[in-house]
């Protein structure tokens, strides 16, 4: 009798200090402001697979990670320079404008790519598949690897390559006064309620600290649809509800710490 082995999906979660975060509605995770975070990935399946991560909209890198059968791995940085995930928080005003500003900000895609089960028919160089130009490494001219299929293996090891880092600075611009079309002044009433319109909390991933974690080339062939994608949304602990399971119950009379379905104190016996 013949037995059909059942692969699970590749998985990937949030982590702080390779500790799960607690998902909120199936994918809201909540972070402090300059929190480091790794992505804890793992291929259940019998091939390898490639992940490739967004964050706040935009691909990491066009490269991404490589993960052989049964393997599993903490992701601690962005894969084009050598800077950990940070969790960074800042405050907007509460406008139609500004929300549809910060809609991305916070937002994580995880996908899954399947490995080719046969060998594509394109140009190959020195064993190494060329897609469209290719990308040129450290330097070396003639050492072209593919824009896809450029991975990334855990196996230890340096991923050399050239990065450039820009710099952006904020500019806030104000404005005393407003003018009607006949040139008056805006009531000072109106000028008192535009002021009062409350600011949100919001937060983005960007890159922190320099990380110790290292790769190494793969060249491995992956197909260019998905097979599996994962979604999270990142945003500050300010903005998260509590739960009255949530909060802390101590003792009025002695300050032991008890549980909600306690009657009685543990430590003095007094009546909760």
């Amino acid at each position: 009798m013949n037995y059909a082995t059942q692969v699970g999906k590749p998985t990937a979660h949030l982590t702080k200090k390779k500790s799960r975060l607690k998902v909120y509605n199936g994918h809201i995770v909540f972070l402090n402001d300059k929190d480091n975070f790794e992505f804890e990935i793992h291929n259940p399946k019998q091939k390898s697979v490639l992940c490739k991560i967004k964050l706040n909209g935009e691909y990491i890198s066009n490269s991404g990670v490589v993960l052989r059968p049964g393997q599993r791995v903490f992701l601690e940085r962005f894969l084009d320079t050598n800077n950990k995930f940070e969790f960074s928080t800042y405050k907007v005003k509460d406008t139609s404008e500004n929300r549809s500003a910060i809609d991305l900000n916070g937002d994580v895609l995880v996908e899954f790519y399947d490995e080719q089960l046969s060998r594509n028919n394109f140009l190959v160089l020195n064993s190494r598949t060329t897609y469209g130009s290719g990308l040129t490494y450290g330097g070396r001219s003639n050492d072209y690897i593919p824009k896809f299929g450029t991975t990334i293996s855990t196996t230890g090891g340096v991923y050399n390559t050239t990065t450039t880092t820009y710099n952006s600075s904020n500019a806030t611009y104000t404005s005393s006064v407003t003018m009607d079309s006949l040139g008056d002044f805006e009531p000072s009433s109106i000028l008192r309620s535009k002021s009062k319109k409350k600011s949100i909390e919001t937060g983005r991933v960007e890159k922190g600290e320099e990380s110790n974690q290292n790769f190494t080339n793969s060249y491995e062939q992956f197909n260019y649809h998905t097979s599996h994608t994962i979604k999270f949304k990142i945003q500050p602990l300010s903005t998260k509800n509590i739960n009255v399971e949530e909060i802390r119950q101590y003792c009025t009379e002695c300050g032991t710490k008890t549980k909600k379905n306690y009657k009685f104190c543990p430590s003095c016996g007094n009546k909760l």
